[in-house]
């Protein structure tokens, strides 16, 4: 069951007036003002009837659309209020409203696999509105709280094991150790990495360009599939530190988390964790990292 207080009823902004419409009044905007009381006075399953006559008479009126998706979802027949939302994201991908709508009723869903998980739909529809208005202060507020509840001990949907993500991510990391004499020592790889598959991340990857010794970033052909590749690499110990052990590498992301005191709080978040055979890395050697990710396009 969803919690959520829901969006806020929207006025009517489409005004038609060719049809006669005598039950309701003398036009369209006539049954508006109408289903909007119903809104207001909470008779929502009214209200869901009163759009549909709307919607017969024309297949895509936004805002009864918009209206009729809450009142579905004020009802608790959200597969509706989805499919409503959707039909008006397939004609404006860049709708805040139905977009906000999706998001908010996606973050209630279970998360049962990468393919079927609502709350990482949620926090993606939300990463995607900072795209469309990046200084929405309220829309970051709510994608970093969807952050904060995927990294949770109780959720974990923010991040998933990259062979779990039917081809969407790949990710190859090898660490390299050669001796003072630049002699190789060993070469070992990631035995299993989780990735985190959000913007965050891949705005990560596009700042590794800043610190690493050697950075590319194309369009590489796999099989059938294009996809975005990441390589760099980094020096991870130099020859004069003391004796090192690696086992395992995270790379961290940072969200606002609110404040205290006047002071900004961050959430640090693991956006890519791989996990390797435990290597001794002696004083005088050097390890090179070497980061590839790839994501389907």
């Amino acid at each position: 069951m969803l919690k959520h207080n829901f969006l806020l009823i929207l006025s009517c902004t489409i005004i038609i007036s060719c049809f006669s419409v005598s039950a309701y009044g003398d036009s369209v905007d006539d049954i508006h003002n109408y289903a909007y009381g119903l809104m207001q006075n909470e008779e929502y399953t009214k209200a869901i009837e009163t759009y549909s006559t709307i919607l017969e008479l024309k297949e895509y009126d936004e805002t009864a659309l918009i209206n009729r998706a809450i009142a579905f979802a004020k009802t608790g027949n959200y597969e509706s209020s989805l499919n409503d939302f959707s039909f008006i994201l397939d004609k404006n991908s860049e709708n805040l409203t139905a977009l906000q709508g999706k998001a908010i009723i996606l973050s209630d869903f279970e998360c049962i696999s990468y393919s079927n998980c609502g709350p990482l739909q949620s926090l993606q529809i939300f990463e995607k509105m900072l795209e469309i208005d990046p200084e929405n202060e309220e829309i970051l507020l709510k994608r970093n709280l969807m952050f904060k509840k995927g990294f949770s001990d109780n959720s974990k949907f923010a991040s998933f094991d990259v062979r779990k993500t039917n081809g969407d991510y790949i990710v190859n990391v090898q660490q390299i150790v050669r001796d003072k004499n630049g002699s190789l020592v060993s070469v070992i790889e990631n035995a299993g990495t989780d990735i985190s598959p959000t913007l965050l991340t891949e705005e990560f990857l596009d700042d590794r360009e800043r610190m690493s010794t050697n950075f590319k970033k194309e369009i590489v052909r796999i099989g059938e599939n294009d996809y975005i590749k990441w390589h760099y690499e980094m020096i991870m110990s130099d020859p004069e530190e003391k004796r090192t052990f690696f086992g395992s590498t995270k790379l961290f992301g940072t969200v606002q988390d609110g404040e205290e005191n006047g002071r900004k709080k961050f959430l640090e978040l693991n956006l890519i964790t791989s996990i390797f055979p435990a290597v001794n890395v002696d004083v005088g050697d050097t390890t090179i990292k070497i980061t590839e990710v790839f994501k389907k396009i």
